[in-house]
């Protein structure tokens, strides 16, 4: 098993589902699962928490690579807790609320990982998104195009 390079976000995972469906991008799904087996994508345990509100497929997926998706641990909760004290908004914002987001965060900053996300720049101080608070604490955030191009993945 590899070291851990890039974190992905929920809304990766949705749209990999919804935009590349593994039935007509079958290359593209196994070049994926290898990076994800390998252990060089992992996630949050969070992040199935959320995936579960789509009550699909996409689940079940999810549950069955469980090892993938690393838990909250104890230096983790005390990033998020720092990230929450200076951005608390980013679980609050009544437009997107999301749970997953600082735990994200705290776990590419912890294993010094890429997020990986569907997230632009065009939060503000008041609802900022991964891409802003990544910034504020130099995590690498990439778009999932970045990282195809980045692992030569091709469908």
């Amino acid at each position: 098993m590899s070291e851990p390079r890039y974190v992905f976000d929920t809304n990766v995972f949705i749209n990999l589902k919804n935009r590349y469906p593994s039935d007509i991008f079958t290359s593209l799904w196994e070049q994926i699962e290898a990076l994800f087996t390998d252990g060089i994508i992992i996630s949050s345990d969070e992040v199935i928490e959320e995936i579960k509100r789509g009550n699909d497929d996409l689940e079940e997926w999810a549950n069955t690579r469980k090892k993938s998706f690393y838990p909250s641990n104890e230096p983790i909760q005390v990033i998020v807790r720092e990230i929450l004290q200076n951005f608390g908004s980013l679980v609050t914002n009544p437009k997107k609320p999301n749970a997953a987001d600082p735990f994200l965060i705290a776990l590419a900053r912890q294993l010094t990982c890429s997020i990986v996300t569907e997230e632009n720049r065009s939060g503000n101080d008041s609802f900022p998104k991964i891409p802003n608070i990544c910034e504020h604490y130099n995590v690498r955030c990439i778009r999932f195009i970045d990282f195809l191009r980045e692992n030569n993945i091709t469908s």
